[in-house]
């Protein structure tokens, strides 16, 4: 089975199911990887620490929707520019995709807005799939009902990512780049910067550019010094 690797939003790469690092999260991927093709399966709820994958489980959800010709709409509600009146133009669509939900946890109009479009999506046969850092259960929610909707369909913890993961994620991202990076090489960097994924990915994107302006392929240790000399001095 191919490995896949969980991406920033910020990467230029477009999320998908082939593209993520499942770790020990296979099944996890798989549900929500079936989603759309699971005529009985109204509603998911995944949860889990930073780095996990979540984001980019939604997004994959959302463009696989997409790319079916079907209509789907995702947002993160860490935006403290949205509004709970967002939710009520989403009528109609096969699917939504919410990420960080608990952010709004609290908020009354949020919360009722929520509930509201649980209840809309379901009597219309649509599909929603939520994402949050806590289990439903655990959250600072104070609209009881929505909390009991909230785990209506399959509630799933993704873990974080091993150290073994986390290597292999950066050695396909650079793969992916059409970039040849020595293992020696991804050590050094692996030592020697933050292990966070999308702080990787970041530099997979500088050493691009910058092999691209130096017409080369390989990413040895002294060109990866060179390159991230740059983001810290």
């Amino acid at each position: 089975m191919q490995r896949q690797l969980p991406l920033p939003l910020s990467a230029t790469l477009v999320p998908s199911f082939d593209n993520f690092c499942h770790g020990v999260n296979g099944l996890a991927v798989d549900m929500v990887q079936s989603f759309q093709r699971a005529d009985d399966v109204r509603q998911l709820y995944l949860w889990g620490g930073a780095q996990c994958g979540k984001s980019h489980l939604l997004l994959a959800a959302h463009n696989e929707f997409i790319a079916a010709g079907m209509q789907s709409f995702y947002v993160s509600l860490k935006d403290v520019t949205l509004t709970s009146g967002l939710l009520e133009a989403l009528d109609g669509h096969a699917l939504v995709a919410l990420d960080d939900i608990d952010c709004v946890a609290g908020d009354k109009a949020w919360e009722q807005a929520l509930f509201n479009l649980i209840n809309f999506t379901r009597e219309r046969a649509g599909k929603i799939i939520f994402s949050a850092s806590q289990a439903p259960a655990v959250g600072e929610w104070g609209l009881a009902d929505l909390v009991s909707r909230l785990s209506w369909g399959s509630v799933i913890k993704l873990e974080p990512l091993s150290d073994i993961d986390v290597r292999e994620a950066l050695l396909m991202a650079v793969d992916e780049k059409g970039l040849q990076m020595p293992e020696e090489t991804a050590d050094y960097l692996l030592k020697r910067h933050s292990r966070d994924v999308n702080s990787l990915l970041e530099v997979v994107a500088l050493l691009d550019r910058e092999s691209l302006a130096a017409g080369r392929a390989r990413i040895t240790i002294p060109f990866l010094k060179t390159c991230l000399a740059q983001v810290s001095g």
